[in-house]
Parts: structure tokens; sequence; C-alpha cells
């Protein structure tokens, strides 16, 4: 075999090795981009889960607090007509204070515990509904929780699995690169070997 000849193969062979090369960056480069698309899908599912639940939350506080607001305004209004009632019976019978006196105070006193009475149905029924409510939200809750989690346990194995499969594969790659250089490498010695003792190669 003439020099040309070998140095023409040896071009080829450093040619394969440098496609072989680009092949292995341009791999790299594709792993290395499904990864950080995968990190950003997990921010955005978890960014997501989070901004749901602090909205339920919120309106979960909104609703508390409209409740309570409605229930002070209602005692105010059944204060403030009790106080106008007394007000205008003392102003209208002022010279049968003592006579009037005695029945207003039983009038009164009838007339409060009914106010309380209702006062005491209504806040059990309030804490009976705010009970349920907050059991039903706490249902969703815990509902909306697993869901996530599943959906975040299901992507996290897909995403483990492909990079399980591109590591395989890329490692194969790179055993069969280093299979071929080796034959190369050993064929190209044993030509230069045969050159240098001026034999003809087997090829």
């Amino acid at each position: 075999m003439r020099r040309a000849d070998l140095a023409e193969r040896i071009d080829i062979v450093e040619h394969r090795m440098d496609s072989i090369e680009q092949r292995l960056d341009a791999s790299y480069t594709a792993l290395s981009t499904q990864i950080l698309q995968s990190r950003r899908e997990n921010d955005d599912a978890h960014l997501a889960m989070r901004t749901e639940f602090s909205q339920g939350m919120s309106a979960l506080r909104s609703e508390f607090t409209a409740m309570r607001t409605d229930v002070a305004g209602e005692f105010t209004a059944v204060r403030t007509g009790v106080a106008g009632e007394l007000t205008a019976v003392r102003t209208g019978v002022a010279g049968e204070f003592t006579a009037v006196r005695t029945d207003v105070a039983g009038e009164f006193k009838t007339m409060r515990a009914e106010v309380a009475g209702e006062f005491k149905t209504m806040r059990t029924e309030v804490a009976g509904e705010f009970k349920t409510m907050r059991a039903e939200v706490a249902g969703e809750f815990k509902t909306m929780r697993t869901e996530v989690a599943g959906q975040f346990s299901a992507t996290q194995a897909v995403t483990l699995s492909r990079f399980e499969k591109l590591e395989t594969a890329l490692a194969d790659g790179l055993d069969e690169t280093r299979r071929f250089m080796r034959v190369l490498h050993e064929d190209t010695l044993s030509r230069i070997a045969l050159l240098g003792e001026g034999r003809p190669s087997s090829s």
C-alpha cells in the first residue's frame, strides 16, 4: 500500500471521528434541552397549584368575613330597635312611670329572652353551616391535593423514564464509538508496522 493511500485512509478515519463527535455533541445538546424543558414544566405545575390554593383560601376568608359582618349587622339592628322602643315608651308614659315600669320590665325580660333564644338559634345554625362548609372545603382541598400529587408523580415517572432511556442510548453509542475507534487504531498500527517491514498489507 502506498503512503498516499494510507494518508487518505487516516484522513477518512479522522473525518469519521469528527462526525461521531459532532453527533455526540448534538445528542448531549438535545438531552440538556429536554432536561430544562422538564424542569420548567414541573416549576409551572407547582406554581399553578400554589396559586389555586391561595385563591381558595382567600375566597374562604372573604365568605367568613361577609357572614360575620351580616350577623353583627343583624344583632346591631335588633339592639337598636329595642333601644328605640324603650326610649319611646319611657318618653310617652313619663307620668305613669311606676306602673308602666313593671310592665315594661316584664315585657323587656320576655323580649330579651326571645331575642336571646333567637340569637342562640341563629348562632347554632351559623356554626353548623360554617362547620359543614369548612368540611366540604377541606374535602375539596384534600381531593385537589391528591390529584395534583398524582399528576406530579406521573410526570416525574415519565421524565425519569425518558432520562434513563436517553442515558442508555448515549452509553451504548459511546461504547460503540470506543470499539470502532479501537479497531481503527489497531488496524492503523498494523498497517504502519507492515509498511515499516516493507511488506504489503493484507488489503
